[in-house]
């Protein structure tokens, strides 16, 4: 199908639910839910799917066998509850229709026609951008919920959930598959990939008498994807396939340390990289020394391995609270993750060398001019053959710099971090001091945001990842006066 045609069509798509549930003397639940849908972007043979849930709830806490139990004044509330079903996705790839091709009438080369400029006449030709496959159908996920709501002495509440998803039938290209003549990739339902995970929410309020008052409250969440089939090439090396490892992993060289002189690096596995384009310089001393991992004798894409945690990171989570005491009051709130990890852009950060632009071996009148703090104080050089400097040795050139520059464990960090994300601390005048002014109110306060950071990574601020030049989150601080008449 044209290309245009497609965009200027309507959108068709067809979806019914029923959903029904049901309650027995507040303590059993049952909630079935059914959808059948139809989409238009697969063949009349996968169209339509059927997606049924069902979901059910106990609550323990009103049985008669619990009420007027000991338990009872210990755990006022107490509700277990699970659900499982089978949900579909239709919007699985930018393609239209995955049974018809997708055909581009002025996308291929032009053809010309003429002698001497006498008839010419030109006309593009055609290109493919999508081949049809009548067999792609509904990307599917069985989900398994498990969660409890708990409650002590009316004053600490806790939900926790639980979950498991198995994902099937993910739309990927084709890798083993003939590409002699093909403009485009094949695509088909191919991959699988699991999520296990679980979250759970707190919060805890009590007062002591009249003066005394106190609210806690923390969420944590813990997410893991991983993928199951993923379609890629045969590798040589088990430890280069994507299928197995978490979603988001990021591979790259193990570094050892770095070389000692020109004669070590000479008489190593052989290290000469291309970046960009530009051919590097041999190893020599002070450059990153990695890790032979197969034993070939040489540095390659072979060497790559799955580094550190994924990009996006496993756990998040946050707590806080409020006191009040009489007239003084304060409000703050932690906010932090866990589990994730980043290269820092050696690129990026690199000093004095001249920043190649991308474009065929040419380069951008501008170098990097700054030197980081850590990597001035803190390089090899003749003077200082550390062999663990927090920088290799010092270049001018890419050519020269670009053993270094390849992502590597030298270059990963721990973006883990706790932050104060917000505070507030007040006091509120008496009514009588008020009375004098004409005043019904009177708060003064103090507030920030952003006031401390906690991570092991101390060269900028940790959420900005690989290269620290973005704009930094702010520091915001704010003293200030309610006033009411």
């Amino acid at each position: 199908m044209n290309t245009a045609l497609e965009l200027s069509l309507p959108h068709r798509n067809l979806n019914s639910s029923v959903r029904l549930s049901y309650t027995y003397d507040n303590r059993y639940v049952i909630e079935p839910s059914f959808a059948y849908n139809g989409s238009e972007r697969f063949s009349s043979d996968h169209r339509f799917g059927f997606f049924p849930t069902i979901g059910a709830a106990w609550n323990i806490s009103n049985e008669k066998f619990w009420k007027g139990k000991k338990i009872n004044d210990v755990i006022t509330r107490l509700k277990l509850r699970g659900s499982y079903g089978l949900i579909g996705y239709d919007n699985i790839s930018s393609a239209r229709f995955f049974y018809m091709s997708s055909v581009n009438l002025n996308g291929g080369a032009p053809a010309t026609t003429g002698v001497n400029g006498v008839g010419t006449f030109s006309e593009n030709g055609v290109s493919i951008t999508n081949y049809a496959n009548p067999d792609v159908t509904w990307e599917k996920s069985k989900q398994l919920d498990l969660g409890m709501e708990v409650s002590f002495f009316n004053s600490l509440n806790l939900t926790v959930d639980v979950y498991d998803n198995h994902r099937s039938d993910i739309y990927q290209n084709r890798i083993d598959i003939p590409t002699l003549g093909l403009e485009a990739s094949v695509g088909a339902n191919l991959g699988t990939a699991t999520q296990k995970g679980m979250e759970i929410q707190m919060d805890y309020s009590k007062s002591i008498g009249q003066d005394w008052s106190f609210v806690a409250r923390g969420n944590f969440t813990f997410a893991q994807n991983r993928y199951g089939k993923y379609e890629e090439p045969d590798y040589p090396y088990p430890w280069m396939y994507k299928s197995g490892t978490l979603i988001g992993q990021q591979f790259g060289y193990v570094a050892d340390r770095l070389f000692v002189d020109d004669a070590e690096a000479a008489n190593s596995p052989r290290q000469q990289f291309t970046y960009k384009n530009i051919p590097g310089n041999a190893a020599m001393g002070g450059d990153i020394k990695y890790k032979d991992i197969n034993n070939d004798g040489q540095i390659s894409s072979f060497d790559q391995v799955p580094l550190g945690y994924p990009t996006v990171p496993e756990i998040t989570y946050g707590f806080g609270g409020s006191i009040r005491y009489k007239q003084f009051d304060l409000d703050f709130f932690f906010q932090g993750n866990a589990m994730v990890s980043f290269f820092i852009d050696a690129s990026s950060v690199s000093p004095f060398i001249q920043q190649y632009d991308g474009n065929a071996q040419s380069f951008i009148a501008q170098s990097n001019a700054q030197v980081l703090t850590e990597f001035a104080n803190n390089h090899w050089s003749l003077q200082n053959q550390n062999l663990y400097a927090e920088y290799p040795r010092l270049g001018t050139t890419v050519a020269d710099m670009v053993n270094n520059l390849q992502a590597s464990s030298w270059w990963m960090r721990n973006g883990a971090f706790l932050r104060l994300k917000s505070l507030e601390a007040g006091y509120t005048l008496p009514r009588k001091w008020l009375k004098t002014f004409h005043l019904s109110n009177c708060r003064i306060y103090f507030s920030g945001m952003n006031l401390l950071t906690f991570s092991k990574f101390k060269m900028w601020d940790v959420e900005q990842g690989g290269s620290g030049f973005a704009y930094p989150i702010q520091k915001v601080y704010n003293v200030g006066i309610n006033l009411t008449l």
